[in-house]
Order: structure tokens, then sequence, then C-alpha cells
């Protein structure tokens, strides 16, 4: 008969033995570390800040079980990991990145299944703010965990009671429906410039004469008085160096407008984008891709007055053009920002209304929308896109829940279900489908199931209306689980970025690039992915992202 004290040792052999296995079958070996660690994000700042509008856990290097554990994840999920450190070190032949694959792997034992989620985003920050051991002391150093909750029945229903709260706010300053758009049709043409793409090139190309010469695309941007008189202008970063400041001042000297946006026989200032294609050639190669204007808009207070759509050049006209309505001094505007004051909203809330009206020409394309509990401010957005828009054909909208709030652990790619859909022009039907959507199921965990509602909306595409041509309205740090189902489909996806705080998340680079797809964001749209070479580096929106074997990841961040 065994003795209690030798029983007891034997079940703690065994339980380490257990504890043993299981950490062998989990941990990376050196080579997988080592992979996993040349695709992270990277990016370099003075001091390390941590993003505002998501919940930060903070780990210090010499973080302990009894922090992993303060983490609670059973009541939430991790959508991000920043490792960060510092560039400053005493000893020249200090090795950095072994000290961050350490710790990553003492991360990953005690969080078994980490580095193979897909659905966190990792990015490695290095602060560069200090220079001697007293310096860096208070900077710091370990991780720094971004979590969101868990979606749960009870969390879906304070979701729900808050959407149709703002709901009824914005609905009660809503003027009665009606299918014709608000507000009376009135003139509008985009500002005229005094050259043509072709002279402004070749001004350029006489005032420039920086050294680089690397072959690259660069934007600029423009803000411009009602007089039509240059004021700012701004290079954006770049991947390729260049004479940042004598390119301004070429660009300057280049560029004039005859007056300000002319709208309802007044001028008003505005501000444009434009793309500049180095090296610019000799007289004879200059062609219109030179130099362009690529986008013209209003400053808010303008914008409150006139709903301004631009227009790309059709059989009617010959070259691009705008349309305009007016206000009665911006009340469906002021009604949905007084809805939007009940609650602390994201820099980029109103991305979807931004990006809809940026592209009226999207008018048959079938929209696919997130409809979990992180996608609450956006789908409150598209609703009041739709009260202002006023559909005037029906459109068909499909609304994904992932899964109708079934256990995490039953999920299964292209079985998860927890899919609506509605073909209408009225705003009430769609509403009503969209609420229907959320009571269902409010999502659980981080990733969703994206693909499968944009294959389910393909089979609804109805008469009229391409198969091929759908939006999808998606959270950038939640990627779906399912992305592999898209892997022969030949539809045309456009997706409105939801969340994108300090960076595009590489995956959705990924993804466009590998089908052919297009991004949209708040600040403008991404295009032309496929075209990209593995090993290119390519600026957006000020970041700049690699293309990898793999993908795309960071490697420098403004």
């Amino acid at each position: 008969m065994l003795s209690v004290s030798f029983r007891a040792f034997l079940c703690g052999l065994v339980l380490l033995l257990a504890t043993v296995t299981t950490h062998a079958q989990t941990a990376p070996s050196e080579a997988e570390l080592n992979t996993f660690y040349d695709q992270l994000n990277a990016y370099r700042t003075s001091r390390y800040q941590p993003l505002p509008d998501l919940e930060a856990l903070q780990l210090p290097s010499t973080f302990s079980g009894a922090d992993l554990q303060a983490l609670h994840l059973q009541d939430r999920h991790i959508v991000r990991i920043d490792l960060v450190y510092t560039a400053f070190r005493l000893n020249p032949t200090f090795n950095q990145r072994q000290l961050n694959l350490s710790r990553i792997r003492n991360l990953a034992s005690g969080l078994p299944g980490l580095l193979q989620d897909e659905s966190v985003t990792w990015t490695l920050v290095e602060q560069t703010g200090c220079n001697s051991p007293t310096e860096c002391q208070p900077f710091f150093h370990g991780f720094v965990v971004y979590v969101a909750r868990h979606a749960t029945a009870a969390t879906s229903r304070a979701d729900l009671d808050s959407l149709t709260r703002k709901l009824r706010i914005l609905e009660k300053k809503r003027p009665k429906a009606s299918k014709k758009a608000p507000g009376k049709k009135v003139a509008c043409n985009l500002p005229g410039s005094r050259f043509s793409n072709r002279q402004m090139a070749r001004s350029l190309r006489r005032l420039y004469h920086c050294p680089q010469r690397d072959a690259q695309v660069v934007r600029f941007e423009l803000t411009v008085a009602a007089n039509g008189a240059i004021q700012t202008v701004k290079v954006l970063p770049t991947a390729r160096p260049l004479c940042t400041a004598e390119l301004e001042e070429a660009i300057r000297k280049s560029v004039a407008f005859n007056s300000g946006f002319p709208i309802d026989r007044k001028m008003f200032p505005f501000s444009a984008k434009g793309v500049i294609r180095l090296p610019i050639g000799p007289f004879q190669l200059l062609g219109e891709a030179d130099m362009g204007f690529t986008n013209f808009a209003l400053p808010d207070s303008a914008a409150r007055l006139y709903r301004v759509f631009l227009k790309k050049k059709n059989k009617q006209h010959k070259n691009d053009y705008c349309e305009a309505r007016i206000t009665k001094k911006g009340e469906l505007l002021a009604a949905a920002d007084t809805a939007a004051e009940e609650l602390p909203l994201p820099p980029d809330a109103n991305v979807v209304t931004r990006v809809m009206q940026r592209h009226p020409e999207w008018d048959k394309e079938v929209v696919v929308t997130d409809a979990t509990g992180s996608m609450f401010p956006y789908t409150y957005d598209l609703l009041a896109w739709l009260q202002l828009s006023a559909l005037e054909d029906e459109k068909t909208f499909v609304f994904f829940n992932d899964g109708n709030d079934q256990p995490d652990k039953d999920k299964r790619v292209g079985k998860t279900g927890g899919l609506f859909h509605v073909t209408t022009s009225s705003y009430e039907a769609i509403k009503n489908k969209l609420i229907e959507t959320m009571k269902a199921g409010g999502g659980g965990d981080a990733p969703e199931n994206d693909a499968e509602a944009l294959l389910y909306a393909q089979q609804l595409a109805g008469p009229g209306t391409s198969p091929t041509d759908l939006i999808l309205i998606a959270d950038n740090y939640t990627f779906p689980r399912d992305a592999k189902l898209l892997k022969n489909t030949t539809a045309h996806v456009r997706i409105i970025l939801c969340g994108v705080r300090d960076y595009i998340n590489p995956k959705y680079l990924a993804l466009a690039r590998q089908h052919g797809f297009t991004l949209h964001t708040i600040e403008g749209d991404i295009e032309n992915l496929s075209k990209l070479l593995e090993g290119e580096t390519i600026t957006i929106q000020g970041q700049q992202y690699q293309v990898t074997k793999d993908g795309f990841k960071l490697v420098q961040k403004t």
C-alpha cells in the first residue's frame, strides 16, 4: 500500500510531466520562432504612448504568472500585442533580437496557442528618446497587451439599447422620408486649374533638381483659399528618399487655380490631393499621368451646407465633374452629430459615411456588414448614412454576427452561420434587419466569418447587379478566421476598414494584394496592391509597409 507522502510525490511527478509535455507541444521551435519574428510589424518612436481608445494592459519585461492571470482572458480576448523596448544600449554587442525572442517565447509558454492566433496583431516598438541608463529608466519595457471584451448576450443587449436610443434621436431630427435626395440640386464645378497636367509636370521638371532619382509615386496635399491662392503644400512621406522641401516649393510654383471651389455661385476654400510620378521624363515623353489631382474636398463648415459628390468622366461628361445639393443649414448632418454625442466614439466613427460619399458610383454593390459587438459605432454610422442618402433603388444588405451566439469551440469555417439579408430601398426594413441580426448574436471571440458572408452575398445578387461587386464593412483589428474560403473567388470586393487607429492591419493588405481587392479608410483609397512585388516597400497614408513572402509588414510608422 502506498504511503500518503509517496502518493503525493507520484501525483506531483505526473502533473510535472503533463506540464512539460503540454509545453513541448505548444512551444515553437527556434526556426518557427525566428520566422514568426521576421514577419512582425516594427517601428520607432521617441517614447511609446498606448492607444487611447483601446483597453491596454501592461506586462513588464519581468512579468510573472500572476501578471498573466491578471489579464482575465476568460472574459476578454487579445486584439494586439506591442513589445516595447529602448534603442539605447551600454554594450555595443548587446543583441536586442535575442532578448526579444526570449521574451516572446516566455509569453507564448504562458499563453498556449498565442503565436498561432491569427487574430492577434504583433508590433515591435523601439523607443529612441533616451540616451543613458538614467534617462531610459522611466521608459516602459515589456509587452502592452490590448484587449477587447468577449461579446455576450448581455453586452449585445447593451449595444442594441444604445443603438436604438441614438437612432431615435437621429430620426426625430430627420425630415419625413422621401425617395428624393435631400436638398435642392445646385450648380457645382470642380476647381479650375490654370495649367494642364502636362504643363504642371513640365514646370516641376524645370524646378526640381534633387539628386535622389529613385522611381516612385509621390502623393501631396494642398490647401487653397477661396480666391484660388495656394496656402499650404505638403508632400506625404515616401518609401524612397527625395528632397521634400524642394519638391514642395516646386509644386507651389507649378500649381495655380483660377478660383476657389465654385458651388451655388459662391467660392469656397478647399483642399486637394494629387500624385506625381518621379522622375519626370523629358518633355516629349510626358503624359497626363506624370502629375494630376485625385481628390477635392470642402472644409467642414462648407460641407455642412452642401453635399458634394465627385463623379468620374463618362459618356455624357468628357472630364471628371461634381454634383452638389444644398442642405437646410446642415440640418441632417447636425442631427447625426447630435446623436453621436451620446457615447464616446472612435476617431473614424464616420468612416462608412465618408467612404460612401466619396464613391457615389457604388450604387449597385451588395453591402456586407459585420454586425458583431466590436462594430457598434460603424453599424450606427451605416444607418446614419442611409438616412442621409435616401436610397432611390433597391439594394441588398447582408449582415453577419459570427454564429448566432454559438460557443466559439463549435464554430466551423464555412458553416458558422449568423447570416441575414434584405433587399429593399426602405431604411426601416434595413434597420430592422440589422437589429434582428444583433439580437441573434454578438460575435463572441475576435475573428469573424467575413468570407462566409461574402460568398453568401454573391449567391444573393439579383437581376441588374453584378455578383462580383461587393462592399465589405470590416473591423481592421479582427481579421476573418475564414479568409481561406476566398481562395478561388472572382468577386471584386471593396473593403471599408473600420477602427484604423495608427496603421492598417497588414493582413488586410495581404488579402487585397492576393485577390485584387481594394481597401478604403477615412483618409483615402488603397488600390492596385496586386501589382507590388515581393521585397518592395510602399507608403500608405504615411506608414511604410514591405511586401514579404507571406504578405506585408509595417516597417516604419510616422
